[in-house]
């Protein structure tokens, strides 16, 4: 009896262990197995990408992406609606749509934003519109549409023009989440922010690790991005992520960064033009601009030539014309002012 007592007491003891011990294997297992989910979801610092020909998608956030490329196209997805901001080259639209579409199959394109007023893939964009998706951009004056020279053929004017319109803000409402869409100066510039993902597309007025590109007869001059430039800093902080027009990902760093260095470029220019330096003087002092070069700005589709050349215009152009004599000269008409007098 007593042995018979202790066999069903060890029999016990033995069951309850394999059972305890199998109820932490089971914890254990649960415990990895929220931990490998967990890892599986991309961080704000992770980057996933998908490629195809030219298009290149890079995923920044769950449901926020940009197309990189000669200029870049935000993508931003919220349930099932996407919202496009800006669009590169008709030649590379068809892929994008393509692998947008592989992002969520049952999601579709709802809104477009963009943050200029000049289009680069009118035919997509039509297209997309006779699907239904709404166009959204601010309205720009007439005298502004006048400076920029925009054309039927590659912006708003005429008969296309966007769905919704705004002069200063709009706050699109996306089920739970909000885009703001902020006016950056009254020649048609926007800024797209995502506040809910603390992400920002800069548009075209912020050009990263690249050389941007000017045009100061239709208005885009240096001195009006840097001044666009340092309205973003009421809008980020240095947690947010910047989508520029042009280059790669970017922060609020960055931006002051950016600032410094064109400015400091642009005060050497403005010296050499007052001493009388003619623009091949310029092209030639390589120190203007080494630093930037051999970090690869001259490489993208705006070289440093091309950069150097078109702010030297611009510079002229403000400065008017300029005394080029001698100091000797100069002082020599003072002199026989003077004598006059």
């Amino acid at each position: 009896m007593y042995r018979k007592t202790i066999t069903i007491a060890l029999f016990l003891f033995l069951s309850f262990n394999s059972f305890a011990q199998q109820d932490g294997a089971n914890k254990k297992e649960e415990y990895y197995a929220k931990k490998k989910k967990m890892m599986e979801i991309p961080s704000p610092t992770s980057i996933n990408q998908i490629e195809d020909g030219n298009s290149k998608l890079i995923n920044i956030l769950p449901g926020v992406y940009y197309f990189e490329g000669d200029h870049n196209m935000g993508v931003y997805l919220v349930e099932d609606k996407f919202t496009l901001i800006d669009t590169q080259e008709e030649d590379n639209m068809d892929r994008n749509l393509n692998i947008i579409k592989r992002i969520n199959k049952k999601a579709s394109i709802k809104y477009l934003i963009s943050t200029s007023n000049v289009l680069k893939a009118l035919k997509t964009v039509k297209d997309l519109k006779k699907e239904g998706v709404l166009l959204i951009s601010q309205r720009v004056t007439e005298k502004s549409q006048l400076k920029r020279k925009v054309s039927g053929e590659s912006g708003f004017s005429g008969s296309f023009k966007p769905d919704f319109s705004f002069t200063e803000q709009l706050n699109l409402n996306i089920e739970t989440k909000t885009i703001e869409i902020t006016s950056i100066s009254n020649e048609g510039n926007s800024l797209v922010y995502l506040p809910n993902e603390n992400v920002l597309f800069t548009g075209a007025i912020y050009t990263h690790k690249k050389y941007p590109h000017l045009d100061y007869e239709n208005g885009i001059t240096l001195g009006s991005m840097l001044e666009n430039i340092s309205k973003i800093g009421d809008v980020v902080d240095k947690n947010t992520v910047v989508v520029p027009g042009k280059g790669t990902l970017a922060n609020a760093l960055d931006l002051i960064n950016y600032q410094k260095v064109m400015t400091k470029i642009t005060k050497q220019i403005v010296i050499m033009i007052k001493n009388g330096d003619t623009l091949e003087t310029v092209l030639a002092k390589k120190s203007i601009t080494n630093n930037l070069d051999s970090r690869g700005f001259g490489d993208g589709s705006v070289t440093t030539e091309m950069f150097l050349t078109s702010l030297y215009e611009e510079l002229t152009y403000e400065l008017g014309p300029v005394d080029t004599r001698s100091p000797e000269e100069r002082a020599m008409e003072r002199l026989k002012g003077n004598a006059k007098e």
